[in-house]
């Protein structure tokens, strides 16, 4: 089955059966792409590419069932418009996937900030409570006729965080292992900097000859080149920090420089705990490494004698 012309200018063919359906703002936050594939069996992978568009989706190309990579809320906020599927969603977030409380609760560890994280994710995205049919796990195999998919957890940007390999095509679906410029993103509690890298190592190392991103879209030259930037920012990070701390800090002060982002531009309250949550983790990492140590006041860089 192809596309028809009516929907034919979000979708880009990545393969035979497989499609990127561009997301709004071309996949930047808080869209992102998703993956419609047209075999024997038609399935829709995320649902964060814009209502309307899901809307379209659906009166052309009905679903056999839907699959979220992970329980972001740029990922999983049109799953509400295909009740009644199968809605499979990974093992470790199945019983807060679509809990648009338990989603802000967990992601943002205050009340105040929860309510700010709802409000903004229904109005930006128009997101729905939506639970998951059923799970997935390390290893599971997803066949759709001459498509099959192989799920590889990947934990570090969140702990349910997968990537897809397609092995007949040497395809990766890298999701938010994104490969965009600003590098990984680890800003939740359960988000691991150690983790994010070893799951980056192991996807690199399957040498893929096309990564699809959810918000870098296909990538199909310079892919270890773009691994190797992408990595090489969690160590930029490191070096701006050490940088900083040349003289002591306060957390706060190193988050209104901003060493993560580069700047707010919405959602200020919101990016801001992030950048903090990532900053500490840096600083984790860096005093183990007997880099940078604690104060009273905040943290400084040791000096090597």
């Amino acid at each position: 089955m192809r596309p028809s012309r009516s929907v034919d200018t979000i979708l880009t063919e990545i393969a035979p059966h497989i499609f990127l359906v561009e997301g709004e703002k071309r996949g930047q936050f808080p869209f992102s792409h998703s993956i419609l594939i047209l075999d024997e069996v038609t399935a829709l992978i995320d649902t964060g590419c814009g209502i309307e568009r899901l809307q379209r989706l659906k009166e052309r190309y009905p679903p056999d069932l839907v699959i979220n990579s992970h329980a972001h809320p740029d990922h999983i906020p049109g799953n509400w418009l295909f009740d009644g599927l199968p809605l499979l969603a990974p093992r470790q977030s199945f019983h807060y996937t679509g809990r648009i409380d338990l989603v802000s609760e967990r992601f943002t560890e205050s009340k105040a900030l929860a309510r700010a994280w709802r409000e903004y994710v229904r109005e930006a995205t128009g997101f729905r409570d939506a639970l998951p049919t059923d799970h997935y796990d390390e290893g599971h195999g997803f066949h759709f006729g001459s498509v099959e998919l192989l799920a590889l957890h990947c934990p570090g940007h969140t702990s349910d965080s997968y990537c897809f390999l397609e092995p007949n095509l040497d395809m990766v679906f890298s999701f938010d292992m994104d490969l965009s410029p600003f590098g990984p993103w680890y800003g939740h509690p359960d988000s691991d900097i150690d983790q994010f890298e070893a799951s980056i190592t192991r996807v690199r190392a399957l040498k893929p000859q096309t990564v699809v991103s959810s918000h870098e879209g296909v990538i199909t030259h310079d892919i270890e080149e773009r691994f190797e930037a992408y990595r090489g920012v969690i160590a930029q990070r490191d070096a701006r920090i050490l940088d900083f701390l040349s003289q002591e800090r306060r957390l706060e002060e190193m988050v209104d420089a901003p060493l993560v982002y580069a700047e707010y531009p919405f959602a200020p309250e919101l990016l801001r705990h992030w950048d903090r949550k990532m900053l500490e983790k840096h600083l984790d990492r860096l005093e183990q490494r007997e880099l940078v140590q604690e104060t009273t006041k905040g943290y400084i860089r040791v000096t090597i004698p």
